[in-house]
């Protein structure tokens, strides 16, 4: 079928074609066509010849890969088994010596080449990760590590191993983990290092929130399973608590304050003066929860409307008396007021200003409830 257009062109392309309209006298079209026909065949070169320096570059890696199986550098393995056994490892730490196999920390010292060589290393090994980095030259304070496409689990590895690379060879802490179902966002700050035998604490909260529990397993395994069966066997319905503070219940008396307080001192690691009220509540939500003193609790951070519920089992009017004056104490030894009302099964702490002080010694529990106040 004959198209027929009517074209405007200009002379410097009618001289382009000279060699075309001398082949065909003058005829522009045929010209045309011929010039058309001769950009077509090239075209066609180009891309015979890029297919095959990539097949040859697609050789070349499958090469390289088999020849690292067969070296036993690599291993061949399933990704339904490799996904499961990064799941079953989720929250545990790799070791520096295995990230150091896969980047040398003798020849990777900038960004830009660490950037380069993560992506160089995606490919050879067909990991289909794809990595980008924003950052300010030439010494960043601030970097944004993104790893894009990919196995989600495979990636989570990959994004372990560079942020471990990143903080002990540039001294860059993990400060933000983001993870969605085609990308993994790291964002990092600039730290001095104070113990490089250390594991640095942001990198260790955010890859690592199981590897302390399982080192601690590994140290005594026969009592962590033996805790752990019995902790099911009961439903979960046991104390656990400082030997002091059991002394204390046993012997008829409760910690006092200061012993409440180095205690806080000892679990926080910081003194009870350097955290906020929220954070008070939040470490003694933890504390409660892992004593099981109670059953439940219910707590409120909101500046101004701080408050602690704790639900228990307990009738008994002593038992209750002695958990209001235990607890009290917990917060006495923070130093913000609070007032203490009782109920049945449930004793609730409110904090703020202007509380009128009070001692909470030996309260006792008038008609179905109380409520006593302490200001330090």
């Amino acid at each position: 079928m004959i198209v027929r257009k009517n074209i405007s062109i200009d002379q410097c392309y009618i001289d382009k074609l000279k060699p075309f309209l001398d082949k065909n006298n003058g005829n522009l079209s045929a010209a045309i066509r011929d010039s058309i026909e001769a950009a077509s065949q090239v075209l066609d070169e180009k891309k015979k010849e890029k297919g095959e320096k990539d097949s040859r570059s697609a050789l070349k890696t499958i090469e390289l890969r088999n020849k690292m199986v067969e070296d036993e550098e690599f291993l061949l393995i399933h990704h339904t088994m490799l996904e499961w056994f990064i799941k079953k490892t989720s929250g545990l730490l790799l070791e520096e010596a295995t990230v150091y196999e896969l980047i040398n920390p003798y020849t990777i010292k900038k960004i830009p080449n660490f950037v380069n060589y993560v992506n160089v290393l995606n490919d050879r090994m067909g990991w289909k990760i794809k990595v980008g980095a924003e950052y300010a030259e030439p010494e960043p304070g601030t970097l944004i590590l993104t790893l894009s496409n990919g196995n989600p689990c495979f990636r989570g590895v990959v994004a372990q191993s560079l942020a471990l690379y990143l903080a002990k060879q540039m001294k860059m802490d993990v400060q933000g983990l983001f993870n969605r179902s085609n990308a993994t966002k790291i964002y990092f700050k600039r730290f001095e290092f104070l113990n490089y035998e250390k594991i640095p604490k942001g990198f260790e909260e955010h890859f690592g929130s199981m590897e302390s529990t399982f080192r601690e397993i590994q140290k005594r395994p026969e009592f962590w399973k033996n805790l752990v069966k019995t902790y099911r066997q009961q439903n979960y319905q046991r104390l656990s608590m400082n030997k002091k503070v059991f002394e204390a219940f046993v012997s008829g008396d409760l910690p006092s304050v200061d012993d409440m307080g180095r205690e806080f001192e000892l679990l926080a690691g910081k003194p009870p003066e350097t955290f906020t009220l929220a954070e008070h509540i939040m470490i003694f939500k933890e504390l409660y929860l892992t004593d099981s003193i109670g059953s439940d609790i219910e707590v409120c951070t909101e500046k101004g409307r701080e408050y602690v519920k704790l639900i228990h089992d307990y009738s008994d009017r002593k038992v209750c008396e002695r958990v209001i004056q235990y607890y009290s104490n917990i917060f006495r030894s923070i130093g913000h007021p609070f007032t203490v009302t009782s109920s049945p099964h449930m004793i609730v702490f409110e904090f703020g200003k202007n509380l009128s002080p009070s001692h909470i010694s030996e309260p006792g529990l008038a008609g179905a409830e109380s409520e006593l106040s302490f200001t330090p």
